[in-house]
């Protein structure tokens, strides 16, 4: 503002400020608002004292300086995260200000320039050298808002964005992939081939095997692996809060919509999106998966036109898919567009010789996690990992280590620390060959019926047993029967998905 000829006349007839109004006016403030620093660069006492009082109200923490020279001080004592600065000043302007910022590291401050709108040009221009945006004067108060809250967020993802391409260097390398068994090299040598590809990876296993490290392995190792990482649990919300979450939502969509939300779809652009517990999805977002597949292409919920997402799809699932479309409970199109390329995870009790390396992995994280020397296991404390059966695979095991590392008053981890259930022989996976009649039963009726599509008249049929008797051993199940239903439904009309009680 100290370009007489351009400033006068506004500082005359006008405060830098078109409007100003009351707290109560003000929307929310922006999230995260309290950790954002801001700069303020300005040679006019009142646009500084202004502005303080514009961002201060919104929970910024707020710097001023009245010349670049100043501001390039601050900016190396208090790291702001966004320097908002006139272009117009005396010795160094603001746009020599913003090459200075340039020059220094990736992770310097978001540049905001203020000019008068017969500047416009000198605006654009830098924009075109580095500058997040601009704001033209005279103010608007919403506009200084949005801008300023756009480059606090933008500068929030980047941060994200770093820290998760560290944190997969560090954790997600293929190289640390734990276990040497059979089972595991195939997964090696899958990784390794459809890493580099666009394919869509569909990946099966029991809870607990480890399918988001798997997916995470192939991302780190990709051509996408400087974009997002985007991992959901496909059955952890319900329908409505998950096709929200998925595909984004715009404002008044739905009660409680006060903003237009990206989806997760959306911040996975460029990277890839993980989506565990597919199997849980209802027919109408299995519909909508599939248009994001094949079309690349998805909607907001609440606005009618689509838009275009550039993402990789990693899928898993602790269900057996194919059983589940033969039970029609899952789009058998959708099947076939996520089975291009399948990874099955064994599960721990068929991994037994990679107990012992992801026992000592586990005990070295935490030993590290809590300030403990690694710890060792005494020859019966692993022989009891060993022998057991590990329904919850490797998560089980982790916590089970964690467990004792946490506890044990000794460097060396001796059985007495190890959970009672690993005690307990019937729990031991040489004894778990071991199961009752009834489990057989239930167990083989449920396979003969998964093989011919739920149709209980053939079931019947191979078993060599009445139509009525599968009708009652699925109501005692807990999965309802009638005999007028067709293969496959129950008596509400629905389809069987998975008949264990």
């Amino acid at each position: 503002m100290s370009d007489a000829s351009e400033h006068q006349s506004e500082a005359t007839l006008a405060s830098p400020f078109s409007t100003f109004d009351s707290p109560s006016d003000r929307g929310p403030a922006p999230a995260r608002a309290g950790r954002a620093r801001i700069l303020v660069v300005d040679d006019d006492p009142e646009t500084l004292g202004l502005m303080m009082e514009i961002l201060s109200r919104e929970g910024y923490q707020v710097d001023t300086a009245d010349d670049a020279e100043t501001a390039l001080h601050k900016v190396a004592q208090v790291s702001p995260d966004v320097v908002i600065s006139d272009i117009r000043m005396p010795a160094m302007d603001g746009m020599a200000l913003l090459s200075e910022l340039r020059k220094r590291s990736d992770d310097s401050a978001l540049v905001i320039l203020t000019t008068a709108y017969g500047s416009l040009k000198t605006a654009v221009d830098g924009i075109k050298a580095g500058a997040f945006d601009y704001l033209g004067k005279p103010f608007v108060i919403d506009d200084i808002r949005l801008v300023v809250r756009r480059a606090v967020e933008h500068k929030h993802v980047l941060g994200e964005n770093q820290a998760l391409r560290e944190q997969l260097k560090e954790r997600h390398r293929f190289d640390n992939l734990i276990g040497r068994s059979p089972g595991m090299v195939t997964i090696y040598k899958t990784i390794a081939r459809v890493a580099e590809s666009e394919s869509t990876v569909l990946l099966q296993g029991e809870s607990g095997t480890g399918k988001e490290l798997v997916a995470r392995a192939i991302h780190a190792n990709s051509l996408r692996r400087d974009g997002p990482f985007v991992a959901v649990d496909g059955g952890a919300l319900a329908e409505t809060l998950l096709e929200s979450e998925l595909f984004g939502h715009e404002r008044g969509a739905f009660t409680g919509a006060v903003a237009a939300k990206k989806g997760l779809l959306e911040k996975a652009q460029g990277g890839t999106f993980f989506l565990d517990e597919v199997a849980n999805l209802s027919p109408a977002l299995q519909s909508k998966l599939l248009r994001v597949i094949q079309e690349r292409e998805i909607r907001r919920v609440g606005r009618t036109e689509m838009q275009t997402v550039d993402v990789r799809l990693i899928a898993a699932s602790n269900k057996d898919l194919k059983g589940l479309v033969h039970a029609g409970r899952f789009r058998e199109d959708l099947y076939y567009r996520l089975n291009v390329v399948t990874i099955t995870i064994p599960p721990l009790r068929e991994r037994e010789d990679d107990i012992p390396l992801l026992a000592q992995f586990f005990a070295r994280k935490y030993g590290q996690a809590h300030g403990k020397p690694e710890a060792q296991f005494a020859p019966e404390a692993m022989a009891l990992l060993t022998e057991y059966g590990w329904p919850g695979n490797v998560r089980e095991l982790e916590h089970v280590i964690e467990r004792a590392v946490v506890l044990a008053p000794r460097p060396v981890i001796l059985p007495t620390d190890l959970p009672a259930t690993l005690h307990e022989p019937a729990l031991r996976s040489d004894e778990q060959k071991w199961r009752t009649l009834d489990e057989l039963e239930h167990d083989y009726i449920i396979r003969v019926l998964e093989a011919h599509g739920y149709d209980q008249g053939r079931a019947a049929q191979l078993l060599g047993v009445h139509r009525k008797t599968i009708q009652r051993k699925l109501r005692q199940y807990q999965v309802e029967s009638s005999g007028d239903q067709r293969p496959g439904e129950q008596a509400d009309g629905t389809t069987i998905a998975n008949a264990q009680g």
